[in-house]
């Protein structure tokens, strides 16, 4: 090594060094990270489990388990007893648990009322519904009764264990689901009609009704006795902030979800978020009418309820999956005591605003820039600070751009349908054209650019170009194949080796080009086939597919291009931080899962308010940076920042020795 190249790599050290450590000043400054919640137990049912309720005053669980009533410890998870249900054949729809009286209401094709004291049954009633709730303050139980014509609200006397007039809902012939509150503070009772789209506010002595309120698309109901404000869901996820004593609207807590249950010792708000069906629980501070966090489940929920002194939520799952219809969860979130758990990382640390939609992103760690594809333009940032540095704008194109870097080169390059942009990064002026496609990926090492391009119409083919940047010619074209549908061609390139990758789903072959040919020299077929991902450190190739019995992330061997493993069930667009050795899948296009490049263990994962449209990794600030869909309106023009471990290398706390000449 000559002194030039060790004066250069010193420099890169340092500015390394230099990077890293703004990364951390940064982080400082922004202040505390926000805590959010997480998984603390699974507690394993007998049997498929329905309906469920906290008594906070004895530190117990009801769940309702087949023809049973599991009674927890809510402190240990200790099952304390089971209680049999006479002439019960499943799961109950509802449970709900009177403090005051210490009784507990099971609700099914029968309504039991059980003491809590003695865990036996003191009423066996012949009488339906599906969800109920307890007026503390009148010691009367309501509920729910969609299936009689007209629907119904039954009431129950909590002191004689029989049966008051029924409440009629809505009119003979018209169908909806019933949800139920009530603020013993007020003596209100809260019915949510989806057949009519009205809060019916009840007096709940007489039952009389006060007043009526018509929201659209109504959902769930839940009330805050503390502060007297009745929270509405709608389908549309936004949750209507009412008074309580006037019932108008006072505000809204934009996508929280539906099936609300609230702690109103923490004044928090929690419901399911319906774009991923009883996966995802989001929690909302009611100071600030806002969602603040959420947390992730393995299984869908049947049903949840809030241990409100320890700021906990219980929840029974569906059968969906299969292995989680027989567990119950335990997420723990702020407790009035105590504050909520840092969850393991990565975490979204912030949301920056774009000027349009978001297409691609692309991340020179020389420079420290981050360019992401906007609308017919590229909209450049600082990657350490965030802040917006520039616009570059596409002289006649208004297309949306995928963006890829040549940080050796310190070149851009933006295709669209109509061209790709050759910008240089040192003053942001185009110096070239190349053709058009869908995807671009750059080789630093080399300067090869590669251009996916699917066939727009019937007929025309599916190819890769592939050009040298830096001359700007075209080397050569892969024809991949014809097709009658749209199809997908995903890259991925390993400038250590110069070897391309790339999958395509007409095919469902990964196809391996050479550096020293430009032309495919292997070509690895399979049922299924998705995204692809290189690792430059390890060499290792992470391919998304499925064959046979087997579905998941193929692992191969860059030298030899030889099987080493399979990460089961896992999918995604894939991504790596070689730096980390960590891989990246965006599941479901909403949630991020991170991998041990290692162990090829499951590690850590990240849910986002949108859709993903593309994201990029800068692998020494350990960051991703992240595009949305435009089918989410008002997160299409965001782009999202995640957070995952910081990587500090070893070197950073040692002294450094370098040489000058050669030994």
């Amino acid at each position: 090594m000559n002194k030039g190249q060790i004066v250069a790599r010193r420099k890169r050290l340092v500015a390394a060094v230099l990077v890293m450590i703004l990364a951390l000043i940064v982080e400082m400054s922004i202040g505390p990270h926000a805590r959010a919640q997480m998984i603390i137990g699974v507690i394993d049912l007998a049997t498929t489990g329905g309906g469920i309720a906290v008594n906070t005053d004895t530190n117990r669980v009801y769940v309702s388990v087949g023809s049973e009533i599991h009674v927890y410890n809510a402190q240990t998870y200790a099952l304390v007893t089971t209680i049999a249900l006479p002439s019960n054949y499943g799961a109950c729809y509802d449970v709900a648990v009177n403090p005051g009286t210490n009784r507990v209401y099971a609700i099914a094709f029968r309504t039991y009322v059980i003491d809590g004291a003695t865990n036996t049954v003191l009423a066996n009633l012949p009488t339906r519904g599906e969800e109920a709730v307890v007026n503390t303050a009148t010691n009367r139980v309501y509920v729910a009764d969609r299936l009689t014509d007209p629907a119904v609200v039954r009431v129950l006397d909590g002191a004689t264990n029989t049966w008051l007039p029924d409440i009629t809902v809505g009119a003979p012939g018209v169908i909806g689901y019933i949800h139920l509150a009530a603020n013993p503070m007020t003596n209100r009772v809260y019915v949510a009609f989806t057949g009519d789209d009205d809060l019916r506010v009840l007096d709940g002595s007489t039952h009389a009704e006060v007043t009526r309120v018509h929201v659209d698309d109504i959902g769930y109901v839940a009330v805050n006795p503390d502060t007297n404000r009745v929270y509405v869901g709608t389908g549309s996820e936004d949750v209507i902030v009412l008074d309580g004593t006037a019932h108008t609207p006072v505000g809204a807590i934009a996508r929280l979800g539906t099936q609300l249950h609230l702690n109103q010792l923490t004044n928090r708000l929690y419901g399911l978020d319906p774009a991923s069906p009883g996966y995802v629980v989001r929690v909302a501070d009611l100071t600030t009418d806002s969602v603040v966090g959420y947390v992730y489940l393995d299984g869908n929920l049947v049903d949840y309820d809030v241990y409100q002194s320890q700021g906990q939520l219980f929840g029974t799952h569906a059968t969906s999956p299969s292995t989680w219809r027989k567990k119950m969860s335990v997420i723990q979130d702020a407790s009035p005591t105590s504050p909520p758990p840092t969850p393991p990382l990565p975490r979204v640390t912030a949301t920056l605003d774009l000027p349009a939609n978001g297409y691609g992103v692309a991340v020179n760690t020389l420079t420290n820039r981050l360019y992401v594809g906007v609308s017919g333009g590229i909209s450049v940032f600082d990657a350490t600070t965030l802040d917006a540095l520039s616009s570059i704008s596409l002289p006649g194109d208004l297309g949306s751009p995928d963006v890829a870097v040549d940080e050796t080169r310190n070149q851009i390059y933006a295709v669209t349908g109509s061209k790709t942009h050759v910008i240089s990064g040192t003053n942001e002026q185009e110096i070239g054209n190349l053709g058009n496609g869908n995807h671009i990926f750059a080789n630093s090492t080399n300067g090869r650019v590669y251009i996916a391009d699917t066939g727009f119409y019937v007929g025309e083919p599916d190819m890769v170009k592939i050009y040298d940047g830096v001359t700007l010619t075209h080397i050569r074209t892969i024809n991949l194949g014809t097709s009658s549908y749209y199809e997908s061609i995903n890259m991925a390139v390993n400038p250590t080796t110069g070897y391309a990758y790339c999958t395509y789903s007409y095919g469902d072959g990964l196809y391996i080009i050479s550096p020293a040919t430009d032309d495919v020299t292997q070509t690895l077929d399979f049922s299924s086939i998705g995204d692809v991902a290189v690792n430059p450190v390890t060499n290792r190739v992470y391919v998304r597919m499925s064959r046979s019995e087997q579905s998941g992330i193929l692992i191969l061997d860059g030298h030899t291009h030889a099987e080493l493993g399979l990460i089961p069930g896992a999918s995604g667009y894939l991504e790596t931080n070689p730096q980390t050795n960590r891989l990246y899948g965006a599941t479901g296009s909403t949630l991020f899962q991170a991998y041990d490049g290692a162990s090829n263990r499951y590690l850590s994962r990240v849910f986002l308010d949108a859709s993903m449209m593309d994201y990029a990794v800068y692998p020494a600030l350990a960051r991703l940076y992240v595009t949305h869909h435009s089918v989410e309106a008002e997160q299409s023009q965001k782009l999202s920042v995640i957070q995952d471990t910081t990587w500090t290398p070893q070197w950073l706390f040692l002294p450094l020795v370098t040489r000058d000449t050669a030994p």
